[in-house]
């Protein structure tokens, strides 16, 4: 697997003024050689890429190898991030929003072939009406990739999120499809946003509860939550930073709650958690693909990992590269202030999870450290503890 394997999959962000598109990334900071630790490499790229902070852990199936965190909470300051610190996970969001989809269909109370039409009724799915659960999750629905910054004028604050999303599916429904059901790969964060309202009118229940009660609950992810993490005027947890533009400038700090995108946008990347919280997940996936049952049946958790056709590398809040006969499933995330990714190869039975609060300017150097890891593959007799 190259260095420039992985491509970014990002949330894109309404308050930020950063284009976000899809691309494949180089090499921005050189890898620290393969017989460093873990820790090691990440402070090597942190240190090359001029970051913040940087944090890190590696996975097998049988418990974590690594857990690993570098530099400083906010640039300038010299409070140091540590291990059960907090990060912003961007749209690695969308593979818990996917899951649960997966826990209403092997409830047969959805099926991956159940369309818009049938959910919401054929007057209020309109054009879209022929869009299955398929089409959705791997961004084939024809939506737009963003809710329009001028729905956030029709949104009333004192509404419940759960009215918000209602709200924008019938705004986004009324539109006109970019594409046939099924057809192009478009990447859709509002295609993720009408799946959480899915979730919400099938089981009465807002998205973040449902988050809380099948899968950080069941799987202890005790740090997970919504939102930019921290509070203003403490320094309790890392800040994202946003990138100027031009080379050579300084990161800027961005203090909570104006970190992050709306709440609405929470099925499609708006989670928070610790590094090994993010590897926990991870290695939840990596378990069920080599055939363990966990929160979801090993089955399950391998057709969210199944792109819809062979020509495709987008499955559901998963994406799948090829090497030959070897794969690496992964998924990164930004809301443009934060970077983050997931990614394990199967066949290797090995994981890894970094982030960084050094804006979506770092997703070279991190995705290169992600690809230089997998590559390198530690003896399968290396240590791991349960985490």
């Amino acid at each position: 697997m190259s260095r420039s394997a992985f491509r970014v999959v990002v949330v894109a962000a309404s308050l930020w003024a950063v284009p976000l598109l899809a691309g494949t990334l180089r090499d921005q900071a050189p890898v620290a050689a393969g017989t460093q630790t873990l820790g090691a490499r990440l402070e090597a790229v942190r240190k090359a890429a001029d970051l913040p902070a940087v944090a890190g852990a590696s996975f097998r199936s049988a418990g974590v190898l690594e857990v690993a965190a570098s530099g400083v909470r906010r640039a300038g300051d010299p409070v140091e991030v540590t291990t059960g610190d907090l990060w912003h996970v961007g749209s690695i969001t969308k593979s818990f929003t996917s899951a649960l989809i997966g826990t209403l269909v092997e409830r047969k109370e959805l099926a991956w072939t159940s369309t818009l039409g049938e959910l919401f009724g054929a007057a209020r799915a309109r054009q879209f009406a022929g869009v299955t659960l398929i089409d959705l999750l791997s961004h084939r629905a024809g939506l737009p990739g963003n809710v329009p910054v001028s729905m956030n004028a029709h949104l009333s604050a004192a509404q419940a999120v759960v009215e918000q999303r209602k709200q924008i599916v019938d705004v986004l429904l009324g539109g006109d499809p970019a594409s046939a059901p099924g057809d192009q790969y478009l990447y859709s964060n509002v295609g993720y946003v009408i799946a959480g309202a899915i979730l919400e009118a099938k089981t009465g229940k807002p998205w973040e509860d449902l988050v809380r009660a099948e899968i950080t609950g069941p799987l202890k992810l005790s740090s997970v939550g919504f939102g930019a993490p921290g509070a203003p005027g403490s320094l309790q947890q890392p800040r994202g930073h946003r990138h100027p533009g031009s080379p050579g400038s300084k990161l800027i700090p961005i203090e909570p709650p104006l970190a992050d995108n709306a709440p609405f946008l929470g099925p499609a990347g708006t989670m928070h958690m610790t590094i090994g919280d993010l590897a926990r997940w991870g290695q939840e996936h990596l378990r069920g693909e080599r055939g363990t049952d966990g929160i979801l049946r090993a089955a399950t958790f391998r057709r969210l990992h199944m792109p819809p056709r062979t020509d495709a590398t987008y499955a559901f809040g998963w994406v799948v590269r090829r090497d030959g006969d070897r794969r690496t499933i992964w998924h990164n995330g930004s809301n443009t202030l934060w970077y983050a990714i997931v990614a394990f190869d199967p066949e290797a039975d090995l994981g890894v999870a970094i982030v960084t609060n050094g804006s979506i300017a770092a997703a070279g150097a991190i995705d290169a450290a992600a690809a230089a890891f997998l590559k390198s593959r530690p003896p399968a007799g290396a240590s791991v503890w349960p985490f």
